[in-house]
């Protein structure tokens, strides 16, 4: 039998070998370290992914009332309705979605993601999101993925962009490329939650450019969190002038006069 034979003769005979043995410790593996809730630590069944049951009916807290282009959240009864900033002015996005508001399991879950380098979550955070706002998605219809830039410097000080993290699993289950070329930003800002309303407005005024090597398509900009929406708004209108249009998608809305925003 030539030399080459008898090589291929034996890898074939070894992988016949290490297969059930691989397939012996997966389930071995499986049973002995089930997967677990990623908030709360209970064991998951065998249909839950990522969270648990309970935990995803609790981070998925959008209110009853908001207005329909920002998600700006209302007072319980006000019903849906434009916020006094979107009529006043205008943003240049179709619409704005989240998963819920900003507050219990769901900031918590952001805050670990966010600042204590828990990028697993960005998995369960996207299916948070596409559970509660599939259809609008499917309505808007989407081309592109474009997550929110960071700015070089900040990526450096964080390791990773949150939300390209999850503007990639976004992608992956809707099967929609990720652009992370076509919007920069292009000088550095002070962090959000640092400043007041109106300070960040001016913060992200002139922050992102977007390039023009694109003929307009439908893109869903991501973000993990939105507050006075200064950074999507003004993500939106750098991609709107080069024609495209934009629809944005955040893990949470915060209210305004919420003041543990991490946005």
């Amino acid at each position: 039998m030539p030399h080459h034979d008898q090589r291929h003769h034996r890898l074939e005979l070894t992988s016949k070998l290490l297969t059930p043995l691989i397939r012996v410790t997966r389930t071995a593996d499986a049973w002995l370290f089930p997967p677990a809730c990623h908030a709360c630590r209970r064991r998951l069944s065998d249909t839950e992914q990522f969270l648990c049951t309970s935990c995803q009916t609790h981070a998925r807290n959008t209110p009853e009332d908001m207005c329909p282009q920002c998600a700006q959240p209302h007072p319980p009864g006000a019903g849906n309705h434009l916020c006094s900033h979107c009529l006043s002015t205008p943003p240049s996005f179709a619409w704005l979605r989240a998963a819920g508001t900003y507050h219990g399991l769901l900031a918590d879950l952001l805050q670990q993601f966010k600042f204590h380098h828990k990028i697993s979550l960005a998995a369960p955070l996207a299916d948070l999101f596409l559970t509660h706002n599939d259809s609008a998605i499917k309505q808007f219809s989407p081309t592109l993925i474009i997550p929110t830039p960071l700015h070089p410097q900040r990526l450096r000080e964080r390791g990773y962009n949150q939300a390209q993290l999850i503007g990639q699993q976004i992608g992956k289950r809707l099967t929609i490329p990720v652009n992370t070329d076509l919007l920069t930003r292009v000088k550095p800002t002070k962090p959000q939650s640092t400043l007041t309303v109106s300070q960040r407005t001016l913060n992200t005024q002139s922050a992102f450019l977007c390039k023009k090597t694109m003929a307009p398509t439908r893109i869903l900009l991501i973000d993990d969190i939105a507050t006075t929406t200064s950074t999507v708004r003004s993500c939106s209108d750098a991609l709107s002038q080069q024609g495209h249009q934009v629809a944005v998608a955040v893990i949470a809305r915060a209210a305004l006069n919420d003041q543990q925003s991490i946005e």
